[in-house]
């Protein structure tokens, strides 16, 4: 065989699903498992154990077992304290989006909150450095605002989330309770994360001014031009 096709193959290879046992243990890295009921991607990082199914089962019955998605962080669960200081460094960024990182350490097994350098940036869109690392630490949480906007993925999002990580994007941070959308990202393939920040409150619109200056030019016009403007 081409020294090439080893190499992929040793990189990412193809396991038969057990009928009558258990799969077996894998290292860091990233493998294809061939089911009765379908085809799945196994990954696993330092932080990331996850089974994700990327067909239904196939045309033709296989001898081979079942397997069920999985996913399990070695964090636990997403530091709320963490995401709020993100939120709070998003609010002071406004009108502008702002970009960081939740990176993990395989020393400390645990996750930081890193602010990304901005290259270019606008309340529209912004260009970022990711953060540097030491030689135990991995992105595991892509973080970016929409600032006064709505969350949601745009195609340059789609384009840009690649690998595997989890990205989170939040909007709305002119409100008390900002909204949010978070997904599980391997290679291309997104998966919608539950989390504290559903889309599920009322929209306020953006403001146009900042109330203070809004009022003291309502109050430059009033009786100059238009009379008393609340009558």
């Amino acid at each position: 065989m081409d020294m090439r096709d080893l190499a992929l193959q040793a990189a990412c290879p193809v396991v038969a699903a057990p009928r009558f046992g258990p799969l077996p243990d894998m290292e860091n890295g990233q493998r294809i498992l061939l089911a009765a009921n379908g085809v799945f991607v196994q990954v696993k990082l330092d932080w990331l154990n996850c089974i994700q199914q990327l067909s239904h089962e196939l045309p033709i019955p296989l001898p081979y077992g079942g397997v069920e998605e999985r996913l399990a962080f070695t964090f636990g669960v997403l530091p709320i304290r963490l995401i709020e200081d993100f939120i709070a460094a998003g609010r002071r960024g406004l009108p502008n989006e702002v970009a960081g990182a939740l990176i993990y350490s395989r020393r400390s097994q645990s996750l930081r909150l890193a602010l990304c350098e901005p290259i270019a940036v606008s309340s529209q869109q912004i260009d970022y450095r990711v953060p540097a690392m030491e030689a135990d630490e991995t992105l595991a949480v892509d973080l970016h605002t929409h600032g006064y906007g709505r969350p949601f993925w745009s195609d340059k999002d789609d384009r840009d989330d690649q690998g595997i990580k989890v990205a989170g994007v939040f909007g709305c941070l002119h409100q008390p309770k900002p909204q949010a959308l978070f997904r599980l990202v391997v290679n291309g393939s997104f998966r919608s994360l539950p989390h504290p920040w559903q889309v599920d409150t009322a929209y306020d619109a953006e403001p146009d001014l900042e109330p203070g200056l809004l009022r003291r030019i309502l109050n430059f016009y009033q009786g100059r031009r238009f009379g008393p403007w609340n009558i």
